[in-house]
Formats: C-alpha cells, sequence, structure tokens
C-alpha cells in the first residue's frame, strides 16, 4: 500500500498493461500490394503512352493485314485503364493494410472478386485472339502454337490463386481481430 499522504509514490491503478499483439499479415500484404500495385501502375502508364505513341503503327498493321487479331488500340486502351484502376486501388489497399485498417481488408476481398472476373475474361478474349492467330496455319502447326498459347494464358488462374490465398490469410479471426 502506498502512502496517499506522500505525493512521490507512485498512484496505485487497476488498469491493465496487456497489450495484444497485432498480426503481421496485414502489414506485409500491404507492402507487397503497395509493390505490386506500382509496378501495375507503371506498366499501365507505359502501355497507354505507347498505345498512344503506337498509334500510327497499329493504324498500319491493321490496315496491311500484318495485325494480329484482337490486338488493336480498343483492346491496349481498355487494358490500360483496367490496369491503372486496379493499381490504383491495390495502393490504396495496400495503404490501408499498413495502417490496420480493416477498411484495406474488406477492399482486398472486393479486390479479389473483381481480379477473378477479369483473369476470366481475359483468359477466353487471349483464347479467342489465339484461335483467329493460329487459323490460317496448318492444322498440326495450329494445334501446337495453340498448346502453348493455351499454356500461357492459364497464367491468367495463377493471380487469383494467390490473391484467394492471400483473402484467406486476411480473413482469419486472428488478423481481422487486429485490425481497426
Amino acid at each position: 500500500m502506498s502512502d496517499s499522504k506522500n505525493p512521490y509514490t507512485a498512484p496505485e491503478s487497476n488498469v491493465n498493461n496487456n497489450l495484444q499483439a497485432r498480426s503481421s499479415i496485414p502489414k506485409v500484404i500491404g507492402i507487397i500490394s503497395i509493390i505490386l500495385g506500382t509496378l501495375g501502375l507503371i506498366t499501365g502508364l507505359m502501355t497507354l503512352g505507347g498505345s498512344f505513341f503506337a498509334s500510327e503503327a497499329l493504324d498500319s498493321l491493321q490496315t496491311s493485314g500484318a495485325a494480329i487479331p484482337g490486338l488493336d488500340k480498343s483492346y491496349l486502351l481498355i487494358s490500360s485503364i483496367i490496369t491503372l484502376v486496379t493499381s490504383i486501388w491495390a495502393i490504396f489497399i495496400g495503404f490501408k493494410l499498413l495502417k490496420y485498417f480493416d477498411l484495406g481488408r474488406r477492399h482486398f476481398n472486393y479486390y479479389t472478386i473483381v481480379t477473378i472476373i477479369i483473369s476470366i475474361g481475359t483468359f477466353f478474349y487471349t483464347k479467342d485472339m489465339m484461335d483467329q492467330m493460329f487459323a490460317d496455319m496448318p492444322s498440326d502447326v495450329a494445334n501446337a502454337a495453340g498448346g502453348i498459347a493455351t499454356l500461357g494464358s492459364m497464367g491468367a488462374f495463377i493471380a487469383p490463386i494467390i490473391l484467394i490465398i492471400v483473402a484467406l490469410l486476411l480473413n482469419q479471426k486472428n488478423v481481422k481481430d487486429s485490425l481497426i
């Protein structure tokens, strides 16, 4: 017991100083999200700039018939805009997760759903574009090239799988409890 008349004794308090340790998962995912979002932003800006600066080259390829089917200015413009929007969104999510805001986790869940939809659309568009490109080739060459193209476009499903795993990590109870 402290002497209540002595001004130099520390006061007693009923404050519980047990601090709950926060999960480091949101911070790590936030940093990765900011880095990948920044890289995507740079890529999107370069593609957007390239589609404007190479517009004459794309037009001449289209008119000469040497262009890749489906790869035109509108495709580049749309994919650049999607890349820019999703990259800015990823950077936003990263900063919210760094600050341990639950808003970052919720937006990551929405981001995962949107990315899955975009990936499925990209897969089918790319597959159709490759089928058109290989249509004039002999069947054995077209089948071999088509198989390689399909294998390459299967990469569109790797990112959503990774995002689903990360979303499952972010939605664990102990991680959700460490967010504000």
